[in-house]
Order: C-alpha cells, then sequence, then structure tokens
C-alpha cells in the first residue's frame, strides 16, 4: 500500500497496516478513560500539588540573580489532556510525516493503540510563561531538580526549530493504571509535558497556532525553499517569531545593562555664602 498523502488515507491505512481502527468508539472511550484518570493522579500527586509554592522559591531565586520577576502569572500549569482527534493526528505525523524509513517503521517502532501512552510524550500537558528569554531554561532546571526529590524520572531539552518555535520542554514520568483494549488494567509509565515559553512567544503562538496545525499535517519535502517565499503565510509567522526572538535577546541585554548598573549618587552641593565684605571702590 503505498503512503498515504492525508489523515483519510493514513485511517484507511492504519487499520490495514497496524490494526489500528480510529473509527473504533471503543478505543475512543478507553482512551479518553485513560488519560483522565492520568489528569486525576499526577493532579492529586505531590509533585503538582505543592508545585505552585516551590515555582514561587525558583522566582525569588531568580530574583535574587537578576532583580527581575521570572514568571508573567501565578506559576500553575493548568494540566490539560489531548484530545483524540490529536492523537490521530499525531501518529499519522509519527507513522508517516515524520518517518523516513516508510514504508518501514520508525526507529523506534510503529505508534498504535497498545504502546501510544508510551510513545506520544504529550497525552497530558501544560504551560508556563516567563517574562525573559532566560527564564524558560532555568525553569527547566528547577523542574528536573523538584522531580528528584520525588523520586521521578524527568528529562527536558530545548526547542529552536527552522518554522520559529521557541521554547523549553519537560517531561515528567508518572507511574499510573491504564486499560487495555479488554479493559484490564496495569501499571504503566506516562510522561506529562511542561511547555516553557516566553510573553512574547506566548502571544504569537495563540496567534497562528490555527494555521501550524494545518502545516504540520501536510508532507515536507525538507527543501527549505519556502525561506525565499516571501508572501507565504508560512515565512511571514517564522521569521516574525525569529524576529521576536531577537527582540528578547536585545530586551534581555538592556534589562541586565540597566538592572546591573549602580545608580548615580549625587553629591550635595555646597550652599552659597553671601559676603560680608563690601566691595572695594575703584
Amino acid at each position: 500500500m503505498r503512503e498515504p498523502r492525508n489523515l483519510d488515507e493514513y485511517r484507511l491505512w492504519a487499520r490495514k497496516k497496524l490494526d489500528l481502527n480510529f473509527a473504533d468508539a471503543r478505543l475512543a472511550r478507553i482512551y479518553e478513560t485513560n488519560v483522565n484518570n492520568v489528569l486525576t493522579f499526577v493532579t492529586q500527586h505531590p509533585f503538582f500539588v505543592g508545585f505552585s509554592s516551590e515555582a514561587a522559591h525558583w522566582g525569588e531565586a531568580y530574583r535574587r540573580k537578576t532583580q527581575a520577576d521570572l514568571f508573567m502569572v501565578s506559576p500553575e500549569p493548568n494540566l490539560v489532556i489531548k484530545p483524540f482527534t490529536s492523537v490521530k493526528e499525531k501518529t499519522y505525523r509519527i507513522n508517516v510525516l515524520r518517518n523516513r524509513n516508510f514504508p518501514a517503521a520508525p526507529p523506534d517502532g510503529w505508534v498504535n493503540q497498545t504502546n501510544l501512552y508510551s510513545k506520544i510524550n504529550d497525552l497530558v500537558r501544560g504551560t508556563l510563561v516567563c517574562r525573559f528569554a532566560d527564564g524558560p531554561e532555568f525553569v527547566a532546571t528547577q523542574i528536573s531538580r523538584y522531580a528528584a526529590r520525588f523520586g521521578l524520572t524527568s528529562h527536558g531539552y530545548s526547542q529552536e526549530r527552522d518554522d520559529g518555535y521557541y521554547a523549553f520542554h519537560s517531561y515528567v514520568t508518572f507511574e499510573a493504571e491504564l486499560f487495555d483494549a479488554k479493559w484490564n488494567s496495569a501499571p504503566a509509565g506516562v510522561e506529562v509535558e511542561i511547555q516553557i515559553t516566553t510573553q512574547l512567544q506566548e502571544v504569537l503562538r495563540n496567534l497562528t497556532h490555527p494555521l501550524y496545525e494545518h502545516r504540520r499535517l501536510q508532507a515536507d519535502d525538507n527543501s527549505g525553499k519556502w525561506k525565499w517565499e516571501f508572501r507565504s503565510n508560512r515565512f511571514r509567522l517564522a521569521y516574525l517569531s525569529h524576529a521576536l526572538h531577537l527582540l528578547e535577546s536585545m530586551v534581555l541585554d538592556s534589562r541586565d545593562g540597566v538592572l546591573s548598573s549602580k545608580p548615580l549618587v549625587k553629591k550635595p552641593r555646597k550652599p552659597l555664602v553671601k559676603s560680608t565684605k563690601r566691595p572695594k571702590h575703584v
């Protein structure tokens, strides 16, 4: 069977090749049950119960270092679940669009209904927004140290894409009960994603996310020719994001220059003393 060129073709291909039937209502129910159970479990875990309080301490440490605030708003990641429709699209991207081995399996194997909970790392995810460009890396480091205190496995990395996406992603693994296709439950490791970005990048992402969602389901020839398509939305949005990233670095330099400089201390002027002597006449 030839490579699927869109989501409709992929659904047929996945059913034949992977026995993955996205039209099966039972599969959707099992998924919804599992991710909602994971969400409930992790939000009640001490890691997230004490997260905002711990993040406040990070803010204090950051302020001592930079004399600036770390977060835009309250440091609460506000976890959400990935809709089942988005799961279909992500398996399409992993199994086909990003799979350079196609028609063979990706290096880590096919994503199917039995392993998607371990293969997809953002089924439960949240976002933290920092004021300045040096905030995301600082927060990612703190999250890793915080997770270690609970014996939780974590990892993270920076994201800097050609399409202009800039952020740090942190992942923490939790052991949760998951149901299989026969509704038998067993413990399994599930990663929770925390995206850490900046105020300017977050504003741009909210404005352009619908366009990004549409474009990432299209095959990319990896030629980079879009970088010369000056009137295309892809070119404009990508380079606007790159420009904002440059602007953030300039803001960072200005912040450090202003806050680190010592304030000028003016010496008090001596009061003028009028002479009591009369001037000599010429």
